[in-house]
């Protein structure tokens, strides 16, 4: 994982999508999951994005996932600036410049969201979209909200204790853990660590076959944001 904090408390992450290229290119999906509302401004948080100097997306909203941008391997130079209605990527400068490094070949997401402590950062995770067993599906859950260590629950009933289940234990802010899964629905929650303690959830996820799911849970305990944000990847190659 890649993280970088944010510079002012204004922002949130966003990135470009769009276009083809060649297979050795890095595809990068952008997640806004930084809710207005607790830094004090709009709840949707509009931004820009220029990408190497260039207005790459516009409007990105809390709750949107963007992407993929396909881009040849490399260091790309970013900037955020919040979105107050004008010419896009002229309002205030909210983050940067910034630099993401991509791999060839790597499928990654870049989120905006808050520190277990509540302050806006921003993370780089590497998507494993790798082919699962015929049939199956992944799901693979994020801690990128602004709560304490949590036991990360995806299992066919929350309330059947005896029910097929995936359950890691432990998981801070800023960690991912993962499986593949039989399709069909799935339950999604979070307890606090160590507890029976629902902190999120639970959401009922869907899975397809040939499918990765990339769950982050985002936006603060304390005020009470709390939500799941959900990115569906066909791994079929």
């Amino acid at each position: 994982m890649h993280r970088f904090v944010l510079n002012l408390v204004t922002a949130g992450l966003v990135l470009a999508s769009a276009g083809t290229a060649a297979a050795q290119n890095a595809h990068l999906y952008a997640v806004h999951g930084i809710p207005g509302g607790d830094l004090g401004l709009s709840a949707a948080l509009p931004v820009d994005v220029s990408v190497n100097g260039a207005c790459a997306l516009t409007d990105f909203r809390f709750g949107q996932v963007r992407g993929p941008l396909s881009l040849p391997p490399g260091n790309y130079t970013f900037e955020i600036k919040l979105n107050l209605g004008g010419e896009p990527c002229t309002g205030p400068t909210a983050i940067g410049p910034a630099v993401i490094p991509l791999a060839a070949g790597e499928n990654a997401t870049v989120i905006a969201h808050l520190t277990a402590g509540g302050a806006p950062t921003a993370s780089k995770f590497v998507n494993d979209v790798s082919n699962t067993r015929a049939g199956r599906a992944r799901i693979v859950a994020h801690h990128t909200a602004a709560a304490p260590a949590v036991d990360v629950y995806v299992g066919r009933k929350l309330s059947d204790p005896t029910a097929p289940a995936l359950i890691v234990p432990g998981v801070v802010n800023g960690d991912q853990a993962g499986a593949p899964l039989q399709p069909g629905n799935w339950q999604a929650a979070l307890k606090l660590a160590g507890t029976d303690t629902v902190a999120l959830g639970p959401a009922t996820v869907r899975l397809r076959p040939f499918t990765a799911y990339f769950v982050y849970a985002v936006g603060s305990a304390s005020t009470g944001s709390l939500t799941f944000i959900v990115n569906a990847i066909d791994s079929r190659r």
